[in-house]
């Protein structure tokens, strides 16, 4: 099995599984980074929607970018539930976005950066799918040790260092980097008991 069929395969329980890692509260921080009021925006590594719903409620357009279709699926059936018209599912691998470049006003990425491989190309596409003045935020967990993450949950990197998020911003060309260490915590056990806590950073910049 590799991401993608575990995420095709855990769709309809992601809801479940996703609330017992961290607090619905991280969702209003990510959105009190920008003002989406009437603006295009994306939302990258989607899943069954936590931010993409939360953001259709103000900004003109959500595109709700995903690698899994079932994850789409259930994003596409929520939004059709609460008759939401500006949300639009699109299936893509997130360092190679089926997204125009200049486009779009701000890019969300909430706890999908570390299930990227190159996650460092992955930021330079959301610069290159940003307008001028753009804005970006990624919320993800800082390092950890929980290697089981890599098996059970396909996680390619075991969280990220503020230096590593602020370095490739940097490289890629952001500006106005801010890196801040919320108070909120993801936690999680493996098959085997295992259990892994950890923080989780919100990280903003401007292209």
């Amino acid at each position: 099995m590799n991401s993608i069929q575990y995420f095709n395969t855990v769709a309809k329980k992601w809801n479940v599984i996703r609330s017992e890692y961290f607090e619905e509260r991280l969702k209003y921080k990510v959105l009190s980074k920008v003002n989406i009021k009437d603006k295009v925006v994306a939302d990258l590594g989607c899943g069954t929607g936590f931010i993409s719903l939360a953001l259709a409620d103000d900004s003109n357009i959500v595109f709700s970018v995903d690698n899994s279709r079932n994850m789409l699926k259930e994003l596409k059936e929520e939004a059709l539930k609460r008759n939401l018209k500006n949300i639009y599912p699109l299936n893509s691998s997130l360092d190679n976005l089926t997204l125009f470049d200049e486009s779009l006003d701000a890019v969300f990425i909430n706890m999908a950066l570390h299930h990227i491989k190159d996650a460092k190309k992955a930021i330079n596409e959301m610069y290159r799918v940003l307008k001028k003045s753009g804005k970006l935020v990624i919320s993800d967990v800082t390092e950890h040790n929980g290697e089981w993450a890599r098996e059970e949950m396909f996680d390619e990197w075991l969280g990220f260092s503020n230096d590593t998020i602020y370095a490739w911003l940097k490289e890629a060309k952001f500006t106005d980097i801010n890196i801040e260490n919320t108070d909120l915590r993801c936690k999680g056990y493996s098959s085997k008991g295992e259990y892994t806590e950890t923080g989780i950073f919100i990280a903003a910049a401007t292209k």
